[in-house]
């Protein structure tokens, strides 16, 4: 029951759970029936060695297809591959019984995660080969290339199940993506909408309003200069409030520029994705007022690529993206606990998110190995010229 309990707690998936009730199946009848024969009694020698085989399989099934990621990615997981297929063949000689070769088509399952489901379709009569070489010369059954074939059609039918899941989850995958990317990016158009209309209601009302205000000022002044009495009086009344109310238009719009700012809070809330045995996390104060576009759309493009090459490539468990504000100055700094054994290749990617840094007049540069960070500042206000 522990070990239930711990394997369901670990996101232990269908699959797996199939895989492990096959193999349990499959082992205990194996041993059973290897117990009922003279040459290996229970507990014998014979016995041990078929059930440690039996064991190490499963243990090297279990890390070779857990999501935890793990110590050296992907080279480890291809030595747990390789540990099964040694494991499974090891078994044809020691078990008699030709259903063995089931394990053979678990092992089979998970090579669409290592190579392309065409070349692993094409390299599985090679994967068929040990059993019918073994059951027909080893334990002399006549009937061997029979069950080889049987198995084979049922490799290349557990291959093309496993490839067509690993697409659908992939694909799952890139709308879940692109639906975060789509949401974050209507989150910025609709703060930059509020900033271009706040911009464009200020300069009418400097346009208009205040041409207007400052036309009927002039013209008061002048009818005030000729007139005389009491008409005069009334005059400078109505060209002393022209004046205030001027004053107010201007200082209005002043208010209207000086709050031309987006909060892109939301944006970066959008992007947020919980990840099966990895943690996201995003820091960043709210509201998060920018008011230049090109600084807000270079913070969530950093935060948009660093997060799917976390998903996609990287070898740890914990992302960060902390954004902060200090005087007029706005710091991102990307973090990510997977462990890099060279210095970080300058691709399209890359060379695309530094550009774009660029142009909304920040700098960008990264964090030393072994973790992989990154770290951009930009001016929180658009320059004087």
């Amino acid at each position: 029951m522990p070990l239930l309990k711990k394997l369901a707690e670990n996101n232990y998936g269908v699959d797996r759970w199939v895989a492990l009730l096959t193999w349990a199946l499959l082992s205990v009848a194996c041993l059973y029936f290897l117990a009922e024969r003279p040459a290996s009694p229970f507990l014998s020698e014979y016995w041990v060695i078929t059930a440690a085989c039996f064991a190490i399989f499963y243990l090297c099934f279990h890390w070779a297809t857990r999501e935890a990621p793990l110590p050296n990615e992907p080279k480890l997981r291809v030595i747990l591959v390789a540990i099964q297929f040694i494991t499974i063949v090891g078994l044809y000689f020691l078990v008699p019984y030709n259903f063995v070769a089931i394990l053979m088509v678990l092992w089979a399952a998970q090579l669409p995660y290592f190579m392309p489901l065409n070349k692993a379709i094409t390299a599985s009569p090679i994967i068929a080969l040990p059993h019918f070489l073994v059951y027909q010369f080893y334990w002399q059954d006549n009937f061997a290339w029979l069950s080889a074939v049987l198995f084979w059609t049922f490799i290349i039918f557990s291959m093309t199940m496993m490839g067509t899941q690993l697409r659908e989850a992939r694909a799952r995958e890139n709308e879940q993506r692109i639906n975060r990317e789509l949401r974050a990016t209507q989150a910025l158009l609709t703060e930059a909408g509020k900033q271009t209309e706040r911009t464009r209601i200020a300069r009418n009302i400097h346009d208009l309003l205040g041409h207007h205000l400052t036309a009927l000022t002039i013209n008061l002044q002048v009818a005030e200069r000729k007139s005389a009495g009491e008409v005069q009086s009334l005059i400078e009344k109505s060209r002393s409030i022209a004046q205030l109310l001027l004053a107010d238009v201007r200082e209005a719009v002043s208010e209207i520029r000086e709050s031309d700012v987006m909060d892109i809070a939301p944006a970066i809330a959008a992007l947020n994705v919980t990840i099966p045995s990895k943690t996201v996390e995003l820091d960043y104060p709210s509201p998060l007022e920018i008011n230049n576009i090109y600084v807000a759309e270079a913070i969530l493009a950093l935060i948009q690529e660093s997060l799917t090459n976390f998903m996609r490539h990287s070898s740890g468990d914990h992302y960060q993206a902390t954004v902060s504000k200090n005087g007029h100055f706005i710091n991102v700094v990307i973090t990510d606990n997977g462990k890099l054994k060279h210095d970080i290749a300058k691709g399209n990617g890359i060379n695309g998110l530094a550009e774009r840094v660029s142009l909304a007049g920040g700098t960008l540069q990264f964090l030393a190995a072994p973790s992989f960070g990154i770290r951009a500042e930009f001016r929180g206000e658009p320059s004087d010229d």
